[in-house]
């Protein structure tokens, strides 16, 4: 076995992360009202259906870092139960939680379960085991936001009881291309999720960036560890071409471009064919370099400009910083709705094309925003809310960020009309609406 092949068991994320200090692993359909996305509590009591009789089943894991799926998940229900449905969540951190599903279904059916990064796609049951969702033919809907080579088996799930649905196209592409399907995974517009209450006045003259990194010098340094000279090699010349790409273009295909590096044969490493465990950990391991480097480069773009950075992995830069930037420890979800009330807002670097959910956050705390999202698919009229956009060229963000500190409330406004517009234009109900259908595809076997 190559040594790639025998890393993938053992990921080189978990062993950089060991190498630095301090990190934290953490069948009916109803109609839905127009709730809003202002209060992460429960919607009032009129909006809920009573308990029993079909339920909707949101799994959630509480152990991702910074805990987003438990936050997320609680707005997402309260969504839901406006919608008429009657949600019940399981926890799937512990080992258990099958049994809750059958019970679920004992009592009054299921119409769906949802699950994030399809986590729990791959639970088994019964001797021999097979899949509890197979099993029990309870439609699984597994909404993707990451990209299918970080976490391979939570992507392959066969069945026609279960939906892969991606809030990115290149990602859909990929999982297509690469894993057997059933039924071809397909693209979702993620709507407004969350729900908070307005914090009250704004303060702070300075921007926010909000995100955990692996520093890329620490990166590069497990490569060098524990790769063998010819697949390092091949790391660090498609990380070449990545960092000239991103710093140059306005928007950056990472996973096109890793395999036109292949195809083009730029590197020599025999181990990479389609599908394999080694082809995943390069898209997986280049993924993230690019997305620790796209938000390291942005805030050496901004050393100018007054900026607080929240998360881990930035000890190595902070030792250098800019006077004018302030770092500070993560925030968990639950605890971090105060980095939205700045007067200059957030600088957003999205980790793909897509809008990030610290944008989306953003625009129901009615907070300014600079986002590297590439909308132009879904937003043909982006033009107008092109000052709210920046690519990682030189000259694009400090010009961006300079504008908002020349007229912050001008900026407020425009991201607030943008939200609007984003709100209206992909709605919790066609969510919801488009869930059910797929669900109904798969109760009709």
């Amino acid at each position: 076995m190559s040594v790639l092949g025998r890393l993938f068991s053992e990921d080189l994320l978990p062993a950089l992360r060991r190498r630095l200090p301090g990190l934290r692993e953490r069948r009916r359909s109803g109609t839905c009202n127009d709730v809003a996305p202002q209060s992460q509590a429960d919607p009032p009591s009129s909006e809920r259906k009573p308990a029993g009789g079909i339920a909707t089943v949101l799994l959630n894991w509480r152990n991702g870092e910074n805990d987003p799926f438990t936050y997320v998940n609680t707005a997402i229900a309260a969504h839901l139960r406006a919608c008429g449905k009657n949600v019940e969540v399981i926890e799937i951190t512990a080992g258990a939680w099958p049994s809750r599903v059958i019970d679920i279904l004992r009592r009054g059916g299921i119409d769906f379960a949802y699950t994030w990064q399809g986590l729990g796609s791959s639970a088994m049951i019964g001797n021999p085991p097979v899949s509890l969702w197979d099993s029990l033919r309870v439609p699984l809907i597994c909404i993707h936001g990451d990209h299918p080579s970080h976490m391979p088996p939570n992507h392959q799930l066969e069945s026609r009881y279960c939906f892969h649905l991606y809030a990115n196209a290149d990602h859909a592409r990929y999982s297509n291309r690469h894993f057997r399907r059933v039924r071809g995974a397909s693209v979702i517009d993620i709507p407004q999720l969350h729900r908070e209450e307005p914090l009250g006045a704004r303060h702070g003259d300075y921007f926010v960036l909000a995100k955990n990194i692996s520093d890329p010098v620490d990166m590069e340094a497990v490569w060098r560890e524990r790769l063998d000279r010819t697949t390092f090699d091949a790391y660090m010349a498609a990380a070449e071409v990545m960092k000239i790409r991103i710093a140059s273009a306005t928007y950056v295909e990472i996973h096109d471009l890793l395999d036109d590096v292949l195809a083009q044969g730029r590197v020599r490493w025999h181990g990479h064919e389609p599908g394999t465990a080694e082809y995943h950990q390069y898209h997986s391991q280049l993924d993230h370099y690019a997305r620790n480097y796209r938000s390291v480069r942005a805030v050496t773009l901004l050393r100018e400009f007054p900026l607080h950075i929240y998360g881990r992995g930035w000890d190595r830069i902070a030792k250098a910083a800019s006077p004018s930037h302030a770092y500070h420890p993560g925030r968990d979800m639950a605890e971090s709705q105060h980095l939205f009330y700045t007067r200059f807002g957030i600088v957003d670097v999205s980790p793909s094309k897509g809008l990030h959910d610290r944008t989306r956050r953003a625009m129901v705390n009615q907070s300014g925003f600079l986002s590297s999202a590439n909308l132009e698919d879904s937003f043909p009229d982006l033009e107008r809310f092109a000052s709210l956009f920046f690519g990682l060229a030189p000259d694009d963000l400090p010009s961006k960020c300079a504008a908002v500190m020349a007229d912050p409330e001008e900026h407020r406004a425009l991201a607030a009309r943008f939200g609007e517009l984003y709100h209206t234009r992909f709605h919790f109900r066609k969510f919801v609406a488009t869930i059910d259908a797929y669900a109904k595809t798969a109760h009709a076997f």
